[in-house]
């Protein structure tokens, strides 16, 4: 008995040994949430846009020389990719499973993560250019970008990338219709540059609230003709409503600043403001999206590195996983 257990022993060592044991890929890339080089969803890293072959296509914008207040959406796109730990899959192309409803979303769908596009600190306008070529590229390729800001400025550059008329909807808890200073581009004026492109034909803003905008933003929103559904009316009268007041169109641009959502739900962005929506609701009306039109390209913003708990990323990823997993069939 002895003899036997010996040789079953020294039978099992050689096996282990074997070069074609260790030959095997494993299961996953790496079976544990922490470790491996973060790409957004542990993604295949593509590092030449030319060489992209994939149906969703992430890339980041480290940009945050727009912002007004506090620094830090630099960070941003770090930020979003480590939040999607917790969803990391060992095959993307499975998609995603919903317990609620016994569903799976995203299934055959491939992706790739660019890496971030080229910056140039303090040179604005050249970072602006790359944004725009960038993203001009990924549309070339027929993939549909998700753009990880970044301060709300880079909006502007992403939104010229596109050649298809399109209903920007944005979700903000500020209307984003300062004056800006000539020549300037900033987060707080964006939309007052974008309406002006000419394949923008409509412009829904949804969220903004409280005492965070004020006459002078008002005023350049009644010159834009936007539609303007504010998180309080959306308290008063709910999600459903809110939807209601979205019009059918042909091609629709999401532009989601995680500042439309309470300070309780994503602490970690630069202008705070009290009475913001909550996850549900704003998860709601972006998968409500799927019945206005046909979503061709998405971007979340304002994303700092203040919240070291996590959880303003991480939600991020989740409402756009729910988006995508609406919009993209």
């Amino acid at each position: 008995m002895r003899k036997k257990q010996m040789l079953a022993a020294i039978a099992l060592l050689l096996l282990l040994a074997s070069p074609a044991v260790f030959a095997q890929d494993p299961p996953c890339a790496s079976p544990v949430n922490f470790a491996g080089i973060r790409t957004f969803l542990s993604a295949p890293y593509v590092t030449r846009i030319e060489d992209l072959k994939a149906d969703i296509a992430v890339i980041g914008v480290p940009f945050d020389e727009g912002t007004w207040n506090a620094a830090g959406t630099r960070y941003g796109p770090r930020e979003l990719r480590e939040g999607t730990a917790m969803y990391k899959m060992c095959d993307l192309t499975q998609g995603f499973y919903y317990i609620d409803g016994d569903r799976v979303t995203l299934k055959g769908k491939h992706w790739a993560d660019l890496g971030d596009v080229e910056t140039w600190p303090t040179v604005p306008v050249q970072t602006n250019d790359s944004i725009t070529r960038s993203l001009r590229a990924i549309l070339a390729k027929k993939a549909f970008p998700v753009v990880l800001g970044g301060d709300h400025s880079i909006t502007f550059p992403v939104l010229r990338a596109f050649d298809v008329p399109v209903t920007v909807i944005h979700f903000d808890a500020h209307l984003d219709t300062w004056t800006g200073a000539p020549g300037n581009l900033d987060h707080a004026s964006w939309v007052n540059r974008a309406v002006q492109l000419s394949h923008v034909k409509k412009f829904v803003q949804i969220g903004m609230r409280g005492l965070a905008n004020d006459a002078e933003a008002i005023a350049n929103y009644r010159k834009i003709h936007s539609t303007l559904i504010t998180a309080e009316q959306i308290h008063r009268r709910g999600v459903e409503w809110a939807l209601s007041q979205i019009p059918v169109s042909e091609n629709i641009y999401v532009s989601l600043d995680i500042d439309v959502l309470d300070p309780a739900v994503a602490p970690g962005t630069g202008t705070l403001e009290p009475g913001g929506l909550s996850f549900f609701q704003l998860d709601d009306l972006l998968t409500g999206l799927k019945d206005k039109g046909r979503l061709v390209g998405v971007d979340v913003v304002e994303v700092d590195d203040r919240d070291h708990s996590g959880r303003t990323a991480q939600t991020a990823v989740r409402l756009l996983l729910d988006l995508l997993g609406s919009s993209l069939r």
